[in-house]
């Protein structure tokens, strides 16, 4: 829930998005099929349409394109968590309708999304990847971005477990698979920032 908004919200601070602009109906088609094609295939166009009418009804949604000011940042801010509580309350009301109950941590439980609340978020989802990461000066840096990524994850695994940090260490000892202990593997990566990602990478693979 909070990268599909947040990612939305940083396109539109680096001026990549434009949320005014998708009232024009062949954007949208665009950034549907996008949507189909990254992340739910079985969605219709109608449901997406639908799902756009929800989220721009929102009280935050902007009616003037961003321009940095004070203003339109602190909007943007509303939408944002506007949005998060929104799709975080839906779950919840869903989750005590449903009779869910006990902890729910990592994989110990099975949330329930409402269909409307799913469509929402591929919609958002959809917007992010249309206008930033398929835009054509993208494509080559998400290339390159993959190339490190699958480079960093394959010199960890392969040090494991001293190329990990000591808090994961302990949950690949605990790991009763590789299955599982290549997830451990994988949660160290994302728990990373961009720039640390670079430096492990150029640490792990400067002699090979």
């Amino acid at each position: 829930v909070a990268y599909c908004v947040h990612d939305v919200e940083d396109g539109v601070v680096a001026g990549r998005i434009d949320l005014t602009a998708l009232g024009d109906a062949g954007l949208r088609r665009d950034v549907w099929a996008t949507a189909r094609d990254w992340y739910a295939a079985d969605m219709t166009e109608g449901a997406a349409e639908d799902a756009f009418v929800r989220l721009s009804s929102h009280p935050a949604w902007p009616e003037a394109a961003y321009d940095g000011s004070r203003r339109a940042s602190a909007g943007l801010k509303n939408l944002t968590s506007g949005l998060i509580n929104r799709f975080c309350t839906t779950v919840e009301v869903a989750a005590a309708r449903s009779g869910v109950s006990g902890r729910l941590a990592r994989y110990a439980g099975d949330l329930p999304v409402p269909a409307e609340t799913r469509a929402e978020i591929t919609v958002l989802k959809g917007i992010a990847a249309h206008l930033v990461m398929k835009a054509n000066d993208r494509v080559t840096v998400l290339k390159a971005q993959r190339e490190l990524l699958a480079e960093l994850v394959a010199a960890l695994w392969e040090g494991a477990p001293e190329t990990l940090e000591p808090k994961f260490r302990d949950d690949f000892a605990q790991a009763t698979d590789d299955g599982a202990r290549r997830r451990v593997v994988i949660d160290q990566v994302a728990s990373l920032t961009d720039p640390s990602a670079v430096l492990t990478h150029a640490r792990l693979t400067r002699h090979q």
